[in-house]
């Protein structure tokens, strides 16, 4: 039992991927709103499928080195939490919140996937081997995977944010800070 619970090192590409298949869950079986579960399914299950998939081909040091399965519990079920408060409002109509963290989600989804399509075109060139990325979007924002990840995941927190208990996803944004900081 005690060499299920600690591992050496997960994949990283299974955090994402958990996360990303308890929201669309949570989505599926919610009893809320359906635009609503659409939304916060379509949110973080397309970052969880997309991080997933990148960290498969080119890991990134951005994904948190998790090294049990207790670990990789606690931070997807962290993690999917803003999921289940939203799939879970009645409310029959998005709020101005939500909207508005939905457009937000939109820009960060999109600054992500433009800041590591960059920086994967940049390390497959063997003359910038070891070298920083600091070319386009990575010129202006050292870490712009990191800013765009932290505005993605307030976007997500402020989304829930709209549905009672929602208020508990705040909590996803200071841990994710954490995660990307993080060395292992």
């Amino acid at each position: 039992m005690a060499r299920l619970l600690k591992s050496t090192c997960l994949p990283p590409a299974l955090w994402p991927a958990c996360v990303g298949a308890l929201a669309v869950l949570y989505a599926a079986v919610g009893d809320g709103a359906w635009t609503r579960r659409s939304a916060i399914a379509w949110m973080i299950g397309s970052w969880g499928a997309r991080l997933a998939v990148q960290a498969s081909y080119a890991p990134t040091a951005e994904l948190p080195r998790l090294t049990s399965y207790v670990q990789l519990l606690t931070a997807s079920v962290l993690f999917s939490l803003p999921a289940l408060w939203a799939s879970r409002n009645p409310a029959p109509s998005l709020s101005a919140l939500e909207i508005a963290a939905a457009v937000v989600w939109v820009v960060a989804f999109a600054g992500e996937t433009a800041a590591d399509r960059q920086r994967l075109r940049f390390i497959s060139n063997r003359e910038h081997e070891g070298l920083p990325c600091r070319s386009e979007i990575w010129r202006h924002l050292p870490a712009a995977h990191a800013w765009f990840e932290t505005l993605l995941w307030t976007a997500v927190a402020l989304f829930a944010l709209a549905s009672p208990w929602g208020w508990i996803a705040c909590a996803c944004v200071p841990a994710r800070v954490y995660l990307l900081t993080r060395r292992c």
